[in-house]
C-alpha cells in the first residue's frame, strides 16, 4: 500500500510545537516510506482563521525545511464540496436537517447543566420530514443507536466506541460551512490518507470521523494518536509554561535540526541516542518507537540540542547562516571553531565573533573604566613587551607557554592579565579563550589594539 500522509493545521494562530511535533512525525514517516506528504489548511472556522496565521504557517515550514509533496489544499475553497455530500447524506438518510435555533440549544443546555446532566441533542428533527421555508438550518449526521465503533491505534491499539456516548453531531453549520469531523474525514478520503499521525486531543473526534468513512464506503486510514507536550508543571502547554512560536525560536538563534532533532526525541526513541541528523532520523523513525507517555518541554535540553549541532556545522555552512563578514587578518576557521564550543545559540555565537569583524573594536564606558587603572595599563603594556618575543601568533601553544611565563615572571594571576586583555581585544566580557582570541586576530591586530589601548 503506498504510504499517504497529511499534515492539516488550522491558520488560528502560531504553530504551537504539539502540532510542529506531529508535522515533523508525519514527515519522517512518510520520507522513510518512500510516500506522499500532502500539506492541508483546515480553515473552515471562518471567525479564528486569518490569512497571516497561513503566512507563518507556510513561512514555519519552509524555515524547519520541511517540504511537502502536494498542497496547501485549502478547506474553504472546497466548500461546495462538502456541501453537495452532506446533501448527499440528507437523501440517503445518513443525516438530516435541523432547524432548532441557537437559543433552543442553549436553553436546552442551561437545563442539563442545572439537572448536572450531560447535554445531548434530543434528535427533535431526526424523524421529521417538514421543511419550514425560509429557516436556517444546520445538517446533522444520523449517528447508529447502540453500534460498536471499532478502529486500531498503532500506540493504543484496538479501540472500541459504543454510539450510543455520541449525540447527532453537525456536519454542516447554518453558514454553509461544513464542521471539523465532517472536513476533515472527506479530505482524508478523497486524497486516499493511508495513515493519520496526530495529538491524542483528537481521540475523542476518531469515531466520529470513522462513521463519516463509513457513509462514504471508505476504508478509515490507520491512526498514531501521539502523546501531549506538557510544561514542566505537568500541565498543558501554553506561554505561560514555555510554549512559544517557530519564529519566536528563530529570532531566538535555534537552528531548524535543533528543534526537529528536539521536537523528535519527544516521544520517540531510538537506543540512547540523542542528537541526530535530519537523515538519520528519517531512515530510523518508526512508528514502533513511539510512547504513549507525556512528552515533557524543556527549554534548557532543547539548547543542549542546539548547541550541539551548531558544533556539527561546517564552517563554511555556519559563515552563510551568520551572514557575517569577517576582517582580512582573522583567521576564521579558528574563530569559528572555538566561539563553536560555547555558544548555545546563533545569537551568542554571533555575538563572540563581533571582535572579528573590523580591525577595531568599541569599548562602552563601564568596560574602559574597568581597564583604566594605572596598574592594569602597567600590566598590559608589560606583556604587549613580552608577546614582541614571539614572531607569530599561529600557535595557541605557543601563546599559552608565553602568558605562563610572563604570570610567573610578574607574580600575577590568571584573571589579572586575562580578563583585561579579553575587554582590549574583543569590546566583551563574552568571547573564546584569550589564547585563542590572540591566535584570531594574529599579531597584527593584536599590536594595533593593544597600542590604541596604551594611547588611551
Amino acid at each position: 500500500m503506498d504510504i499517504i500522509t497529511r499534515f492539516a493545521p488550522s491558520p488560528t494562530g502560531s504553530l504551537h510545537l504539539g502540532a510542529v511535533r506531529t508535522a515533523i512525525f508525519n514527515y519522517l514517516f512518510t520520507r522513510k516510506n518512500k510516500g506522499k506528504f500532502i500539506l492541508r489548511i483546515e480553515d473552515t472556522d471562518q471567525e479564528r482563521s486569518s490569512l497571516d496565521s497561513l503566512n507563518q504557517i507556510l513561512d514555519s515550514l519552509r524555515w524547519l525545511g520541511i517540504d511537502f509533496d502536494e498542497g496547501p489544499y485549502i478547506q474553504s475553497e472546497r466548500l461546495e464540496n462538502y456541501r453537495a455530500i452532506a446533501e448527499e447524506f440528507v437523501k440517503k438518510g445518513l443525516a438530516y436537517r435541523c432547524y432548532m435555533t441557537s437559543e433552543e440549544i442553549q436553553q436546552l443546555k442551561e437545563s442539563a447543566q442545572k439537572e448536572n446532566k450531560v447535554y445531548k441533542y434530543p434528535r427533535t428533527w431526526r424523524d421529521r420530514t417538514d421543511n419550514p421555508p425560509g429557516l436556517d438550518y444546520v445538517i446533522r449526521f444520523k449517528t447508529p443507536d447502540n453500534k460498536d465503533i471499532k478502529f486500531y491505534d498503532t500506540l493504543r491499539g484496538n479501540i472500541n466506541i459504543n454510539s450510543d456516548v455520541l449525540d447527532d453531531f453537525i456536519i454542516l453549520k447554518s453558514d454553509g460551512y461544513p464542521t471539523y469531523n465532517f472536513s476533515t474525514a472527506i479530505d482524508d478520503s478523497e486524497m486516499n490518507i493511508s495513515n493519520i499521525i496526530r495529538g491524542e486531543d483528537h481521540l475523542s473526534n476518531t469515531s466520529k470521523q470513522i462513521l463519516i468513512f463509513n457513509s462514504l464506503d471508505k476504508t478509515p486510514p490507520t491512526f498514531t494518536h501521539v502523546s501531549m507536550i506538557l510544561g514542566k508543571d505537568k500541565s498543558k502547554l501554553s506561554k505561560r509554561n514555555g510554549s512559544k512560536s517557530i519564529e519566536d525560536f528563530k529570532k531566538e538563534g535555534v537552528l531548524p535540526i535543533s528543534i526537529i532533532n528536539y521536537l523528535a526525541r519527544l516521544g520517540w526513541s531510538h537506543g540512547d541516542q540523542e542528537i541526530f541528523t535530519l537523515d538519520e532520523m528519517i531512515e530510523l523513525f518508526n512508528l514502533d518507537n513511539l510512547t504513549k507517555s507525556p512528552a515533557i518541554y524543556d527549554e534548557s535540553k532543547l539548547s543542549w540540542v542546539n548547541s550541539s549541532h551548531i558544533k556539527n556545522i561546517e564552517n563554511k555552512e555556519l559563515i552563510k547562516i551568520l551572514e557575517m563578514d569577517f576582517f582580512h587578518g582573522i583567521d576564521v576557521n579558528q574563530a569559528l571553531n572555538a566561539a563553536k564550543e560555547k555558544a548555545k545559540d546563533l545569537l551568542a555565537l554571533k555575538e563572540s565573533l563581533k571582535f572579528c569583524k573590523s580591525e577595531e573594536v568599541s569599548l562602552d564606558n563601564e568596560m574602559l573604566e574597568s581597564i583604566s587603572t594605572k596598574e592594569v595599563r602597567e600590566t598590559i603594556n608589560d606583556f604587549y613587551v613580552e608577546s614582541l618575543k614571539l614572531d607569530s601568533f599561529e600557535k595557541v601553544e605557543d601563546i599559552k607557554h608565553l602568558m605562563n611565563s610572563f604570570l610567573d615572571k610578574k607574580n600575577l594571576k590568571m584573571k589579572q592579565v586575562a580578563l583585561p586583555l579579553r575587554i582590549i581585544l574583543t569590546g566583551s566580557k563574552v568571547s573564546p579563550g584569550i589564547y585563542e582570541i590572540i591566535s584570531i586576530i594574529g599579531k597584527e591586530i593584536f599590536n594595533r589594539r593593544i597600542k590604541k589601548y596604551l594611547e588611551l
